[in-house]
C-alpha cells in the first residue's frame, strides 16, 4: 500500500507536470502526457534509493555525515530533476539540441530549486514513516515485554500457591494419621484428585469446575474435621462457564476454615455464595470465626490473589474483607469477560 501511494503521488506530480506544460505551450495535454511521464520517472525512481538512505541514516542521531549524506543526494536529485525534461530528446538522438536547450533554458534554476524541494518532501517523509515504524515497534516490544513479565510474575504466583496448598493439604493428612487411620486413608484418596487440578498449568476454567474443585476441597476438610465444619454453599444461574484463574476461590475458603473454624473446639461454619451482579461474577465467602485472622486474613493465599487479580485484570477486579454480623466476610469480584489487561489476549 505504501509504494501504491507513492507511485500514485509521483503521477499526480506528472499530471500537474503536463496541465503547466499545457497551460505555457498552448499545446493539448494529451500531447504531453507522455514527456511528462518521462520527464517524472527519474526523479521517482530516484526516490526509491532516497527511501533506502533514510534507512542508513539515524534520524535520532543527526551527526555532520547525516547532513553531508543528504546534501550529496540532494544535489544528486535535484540535478536528475532539472535534466529530466531532456531525457525525450536524448532517447531520440538528439543530445547535443538538448544539450544546447538545457544552456539556454531560463528555468534551469527554478528546476533544481523545485528538485530540492521534492527531495525534501521524499526524505522527510521517508523519516517521518520510518519514525512511525520504529515507535510502532517500540510499543510492540514494549507490550510483549509486559506480556512475558506478567506471565513470569504469575508463574511465580502459581509456584507460591502449589506448596501453600500441598503442604497445608498434607498438614490435614497427618493430623488424621495417629487419630483416625481409616479417614486418613479417605484423605490420601480425595487429595490425589484435588492435587490433579491444583497442578494443572491452564490459565484459565470455567468458573463450574473451580466451585467443584472448591466443593471437593470442603469435602475433604470434612474428614478431618467431621461435624465441626458446617458448609453452605450457593450457586446462581449463569455461572457455570464464567472463566476464572484456576484455585482463586479455594484459598479463600481455606483460609476461613484454618482461622475460623478448626481453630475452634465447637468448629463453625462457612457460607459460599457465588451470582452473576452488576456485570461481574460475585464470589462471597464468609464464616462464623472470631474474626481474628478469619476470611480477611492477608496470609500467604489471600495475598498471592491480591497480586494475581492485579497481575491479571488490574482495577477491573477487586477482592474485599469486611466484618460480618458474626465472623469474617470475603468478596471478590470477577470481570465475565476473563484476563484481558496489559496486552495479553484470551
Amino acid at each position: 500500500m505504501g509504494w501504491i501511494a507513492y507511485a500514485l503521488g509521483w503521477l499526480v506530480a506528472a499530471l500537474l507536470w503536463t496541465l503547466a506544460g499545457a497551460s505555457t505551450t498552448g499545446r493539448p495535454p494529451w500531447d504531453l502526457a507522455g514527456q511528462a511521464l518521462l520527464t517524472m520517472s527519474p526523479p521517482a525512481a530516484l526516490g526509491v534509493g532516497v527511501w533506502r538512505l533514510t534507512g542508513r541514516l539515524d534520524w535520532s542521531g543527526r551527526s555532520p555525515g547525516f547532513y553531508a549524506a543528504h546534501a550529496v543526494a540532494m544535489g544528486l536529485f535535484a540535478s536528475v530533476y532539472a535534466t529530466s525534461w531532456m531525457l525525450p530528446d536524448v532517447l531520440s538522438g538528439r543530445s547535443a539540441e538538448a544539450l544546447a536547450r538545457l544552456r539556454g533554458s531560463p528555468v534551469v534554476f527554478w528546476n533544481l530549486l523545485l528538485g530540492s524541494s521534492l527531495y525534501l518532501v521524499v526524505a522527510g517523509f521517508s523519516h517521518a514513516i520510518r519514525a512511525q515504524r520504529q515507535a510502532r515497534e517500540e510499543q510492540r516490544a514494549a507490550a510483549e515485554a509486559r506480556v512475558l513479565a506478567q506471565q513470569a510474575q504469575l508463574a511465580a504466583l502459581r509456584a507460591q500457591v502449589h506448596p501453600h496448598f500441598l503442604f497445608n493439604a498434607l498438614h490435614s493428612v497427618g493430623a488424621l494419621v495417629t487419630t483416625d487411620p481409616l479417614r486418613a486413608d479417605r484423605a490420601l484418596e480425595r487429595l490425589g484428585d484435588l492435587l490433579r487440578y491444583a497442578l494443572a498449568a491452564e490459565e484459565e476454567v470455567p468458573f463450574r469446575r473451580e466451585w467443584s474443585f472448591t466443593r471437593d476441597y470442603l469435602a475433604f476438610e470434612e474428614l478431618r474435621l467431621g461435624p465441626r465444619l458446617t458448609v453452605e454453599m450457593e450457586r446462581g444461574e449463569g455461572t457455570d462457564g464464567v472463566p476464572v484463574p484456576p484455585l482463586i476461590l479455594q484459598p479463600l475458603v481455606e483460609n476461613a476454615v484454618r482461622h475460623g473454624i478448626s481453630s475452634r473446639p465447637e468448629g463453625g461454619r462457612i457460607a459460599l455464595c457465588a451470582r452473576l451482579e452488576g456485570g461481574q461474577l460475585l464470589l462471597r465467602v464468609v464464616d462464623d470465626g472470631p474474626g481474628e485472622g478469619g476470611a480477611s486474613s492477608l496470609g500467604l493465599g489471600v495475598g498471592t490473589i491480591r497480586r494475581r487479580l492485579e497481575a491479571l485484570y488490574g482495577d477491573r477486579a477487586s477482592l474485599v474483607s469486611e466484618r460480618a454480623p458474626s465472623g469474617f466476610a470475603v468478596t471478590l469480584r470477577l470481570p465475565l469477560d476473563g484476563r484481558t489487561t496489559a496486552g495479553i489476549a484470551r
